[in-house]
């Protein structure tokens, strides 16, 4: 059901009318973590509320978030280290089950839409107590081994069964919204009905705009990297890309920003290579500071070696007019338009990255008719009010006015 919002009433005649659906969104992070799940919820928040759909966030994240809607903290989890949290919590399901099922009734939620799956069980316990519909977002790869990331064995091992149990779970899900065509085929592929799998690009909704570069007046190609500092992520092959363009003295900056475990590794890497004055590395940055780093540079770069099951930071680049060099693996290949909007590439492959930097550094006016493809295409497809319709229509329909 919604509130009405005098200045925009076809908003509510257009998805069914003034009953108020009361709606809970569940997240295990938001805003502890800011990854991209955790960026794009801030975002799709931020559109239902401009629906006048009456939602409540709970959380067990003891951070406090910036948005302008009712947060309920599910107590005594604020305190558990972040790293049982992404194991799933084990053994204290139930207490959450039992804490989050109190706390929807106390708030008369009529659907449960959970943003992650690190509390999928608790979820779906409470959703049955109340018999009420159960909505995921699915944003995490799945059937790909987690010794590709860099994970040993026997931890891996343990986590790829656990990733079984998670499937399992989302079985029992009324409707699971897939982040991309690519993570939507694999879910159906591991067993979940086609009919309950519904492909939204959720992760990659966006607000605000920002305009192609129209002129290049600084000498040298900027490029970008942005990302959580692992090895499948790739960044090593951006550094000998850049390695590869020095040799022929072709100037090039590069920025990258993040942190993660490989981070120290990344940075010997680039001394050993002479590439210190070249790549700054500048660590975890506010949202606002990133916006001027995509603004800044003419170029970003996605080097993953391992499938990404979206891929966020390549939307919010195209969403201010910068081109993409992406891998063309998982759901990047859904997000750059090869030659149109970017460049998709083989991953780990070095060689070719430096190939299209140079590209890009050799025809400039590439870089602006790239970027201003990009952004046209961000506005057709990743744009706010479009997926938080999208999400809407959902809701709607296991939820009937």
């Amino acid at each position: 059901m919604f509130k009405g919002r005098g200045k925009c009433p076809s908003d509510l005649e257009e998805h069914g009318g003034s009953r108020l659906l009361k709606v809970g969104i569940l997240s295990s992070f938001y805003p502890e973590i800011q990854g991209g799940a955790e960026t794009s919820l801030a975002v799709l928040l931020d559109g239902l509320q401009r629906l006048g759909l009456d939602q409540v966030l709970f959380t067990p994240s003891k951070a406090q978030p910036n948005i302008p809607i009712r947060v309920v903290r599910i107590s005594h989890f604020a305190d558990v280290p972040k790293r049982i949290k992404l194991l799933g919590m084990p053994g204290l399901n139930s207490i959450l089950a039992r804490r989050l099922t109190r706390l929807l009734k106390e708030n008369h939620i009529e659907l449960l839409h959970a943003n992650d799956t690190y509390s999928l069980r608790a979820a779906t316990k409470a959703a049955e107590a109340l018999q009420i519909p159960l909505v995921l977002s699915y944003h995490n790869n799945l059937n790909i081994p987690y010794s590709s990331y860099g994970i040993p064995y026997p931890f891996s091992s343990w986590l790829d069964s656990r990733e079984k149990g998670i499937l399992q779970e989302a079985t029992k899900c009324s409707m699971v919204i897939a982040d991309s065509n690519y993570i939507a085929q694999r879910l159906v592929a591991a067993g979940l009905s086609p009919p309950r799998v519904k492909r939204i690009y959720i992760g990659g909704s966006i607000g605000k705009w920002g305009s192609p570069l129209t002129h290049n007046g600084h000498p040298h190609l900027r490029a970008l990297s942005v990302g959580v500092m692992q090895y499948h992520k790739g960044f090593q092959d951006l550094i000998l890309a850049v390695k590869e363009i020095s040799v022929d003295g072709r100037p090039l900056d590069v920025t990258m920003v993040g942190n993660g475990p490989y981070c120290g590794k990344l940075l010997k890497l680039a001394e050993r290579l002479g590439l210190a004055d070249r790549i700054k590395f500048v660590g975890r940055v506010s949202p606002q500071e990133l916006i001027g780093l995509y603004d800044w540079c003419d170029v970003v770069v996605v080097p993953t070696i391992t499938p990404e099951p979206f891929g966020r930071v390549a939307v919010e680049a195209m969403s201010r007019g910068r081109p993409v060099i992406g891998t063309a693996t998982g759901g990047l290949t859904e997000i750059i338009d090869d030659e149109q909007t970017g460049y998709l590439i083989p991953p780990a492959t070095p060689s070719v990255i430096a190939e299209k930097l140079l590209l890009l550094e050799n025809q400039r006016e590439l870089v602006v008719k790239m970027g201003t493809r990009a952004l046209e295409k961000c506005k057709m497809v990743f744009d706010q009010a479009l997926i938080t319709s999208q999400v809407l229509d959902v809701y709607r329909s296991l939820v009937p006015g």
